[in-house]
């Protein structure tokens, strides 16, 4: 674990818990065995996520900007209307205010890094 000088708080995913953790300590290296973390900085959240395979969230909104980087697992993504298949190496770029929506196809979960800026102050952890 690395430390940094973090604004807000960071959450560790061990097995189903999300727990806080004041320490500012993160994990450097990402790897598909990562189960997920949410790091508040200065200006922008990253969060690490595992969706299971099936589950899915309908079309909605945030005030802030969203990248979603897959890490594994393929993912239906829509965007403003547009909807594509994502794989490992893709990226999504959900504006401000614009509806999205995702779900995970196939067998497998799906792992995602999410980029959010400004932080959100409604999310909660691990969610995107």
């Amino acid at each position: 674990m690395r430390r940094a000088n973090i604004v807000g708080a960071v959450y560790l995913r061990r097995g189903n818990e999300m727990t806080e953790t004041s320490s500012g300590e993160f994990t450097s290296f990402v790897t598909p065995e990562s189960s997920g973390e949410r790091l508040t900085f200065d200006g922008c959240d990253v969060h690490v996520v595992r969706h299971d395979a099936g589950t899915q969230r309908e079309a909605h909104t945030h005030g802030e900007e969203h990248i979603i980087f897959i890490r594994s697992g393929t993912m239906r993504w829509g965007v403003d209307g547009e909807t594509r298949e994502t794989t490992p190496g893709d990226t999504i770029v959900t504006p401000a205010d614009v509806p999205h929506s995702w779900e995970v196809i196939g067998d497998d979960p799906a792992f995602v890094v999410c980029v959010t800026a400004p932080p959100e102050s409604e999310s909660q952890p691990g969610e995107i």
